[in-house]
């Protein structure tokens, strides 16, 4: 590891809660401002917790890989209407922004590159400070 390389695991990063920054998009077609106004993610160690506004839409325990290329991570829903599944997915971090892409929970392989498309749920999130 180089001298002053950022020694903190990708869960400890992605501490905080994040807004979305940008677009937000299903089966490739980008969700209308008016549905997203208000949509906070939280994480705090492996739990994550989506909120429109007060209001709990999802929440769960996720296992993030940035070992891997491009990095994975595996959310476990707990709470919401996908309660018992799980959504694969990818990430890329850099600095206090993330871009993720999930399958939805009944799928069984997670994407394997951010071009999105088909099936996919992408986003752009950016840490609130």
């Amino acid at each position: 590891m180089a001298v002053g390389e950022d020694k903190k695991s990708d869960t400890d990063k992605v501490k905080g809660t994040w807004d979305r920054s940008s677009r937000h998009s299903v089966d490739g077609k980008d969700l209308p401002e008016a549905d997203l106004k208000g949509l906070t993610i939280t994480f705090d160690g492996e739990k994550f917790t989506v909120k429109m506004g007060d209001q709990v839409l999802q929440a769960g325990t996720q296992k993030m890989d940035g070992s891997k290329k491009p990095a994975e991570v595996d959310s476990k829903v707990t709470e919401g209407p996908h309660t018992g599944n799980t959504m694969l997915g990818i990430y890329e971090l850099s600095d206090d922004n993330a871009e993720v892409l999930l399958r939805p929970p009944m799928e069984r392989s997670g994407p394997v590159d951010f071009k999105g498309g088909a099936g996919l749920m992408s986003g752009t999130l950016k840490k609130k400070k």
